[in-house]
């Protein structure tokens, strides 16, 4: 019972600061608290629950009051290198962030 989304085009240091809001929680709970918070991370994190619970009730037949977040795992992925042309023919590099983020649920 879980879900994995690669490549999100959120930092993992800030998708991990929306796994600690959750983390442990039961999954309505997860939800409505993730739903109206104004983070791009929060979006991202609660379409990912939202993917685990179905995967819960599909496969296995479990009860959605009946679940909790057992994990969340957040680790960094490989970044995207990019570069701006500024003025007199120069260069900016910057990079954009990206995570994997792997939510794992348990019936109690």
């Amino acid at each position: 019972m879980s879900a994995t989304l690669k490549y999100a085009l959120v930092s993992h240091i800030k998708m991990e600061l929306m796994a600690k809001l959750v983390r442990w929680k039961k999954v309505q709970e997860a939800l409505d608290a993730l739903q109206f918070l104004p983070k791009k991370s929060a979006k991202t994190l609660h379409k990912v629950i939202k993917s685990a619970v179905n995967n819960a009730v599909k496969n296995a037949n479990k009860d959605i009051n009946s679940l909790y977040i057992q994990t969340i795992d957040v680790w960094g992925a490989p970044k995207l290198k990019r570069i701006r042309f500024t003025s007199r023919s120069r260069i900016s590099h910057y990079a954009k962030y990206r995570s994997f983020v792997r939510v794992v649920l348990n019936s109690k």
